[in-house]
């Protein structure tokens, strides 16, 4: 039996790299260290009136303490400018 690709899925190197990519510019614009952990992952977003795919951006720290960042835009439409957004509504 041959596996056989969705044609309607993304690409998933597209989505590996755009996920570094906002990962860079979350590290860049917080000033983080290396030893904090940056995620980012994509979520079927439930609020009323929202798009249907939601990105959220956490930043853990060694001492615990975790921010989050939502950003209410599929992962792959997701500019550098919206990361600065939604920085700039969560101030620590």
């Amino acid at each position: 039996m041959t596996a056989r690709a969705n044609p309607l899925a993304r690409s998933g190197s597209a989505i590996v790299s755009q996920a570094r990519l906002l990962k860079h510019w979350t590290r860049e614009l917080l000033a983080l260290r290396e030893d904090e952990i940056v995620s980012v992952n994509e979520i079927a977003c439930v609020q009323p009136d929202c798009p249907p795919k939601e990105t959220v951006i956490l930043v853990l720290s060694a001492s615990g303490k975790t921010r989050q960042f939502s950003i209410h835009q599929a992962l792959l439409d997701i500019e550098r400018d919206d990361i600065v957004r939604a920085v700039a509504a969560n101030p620590p």
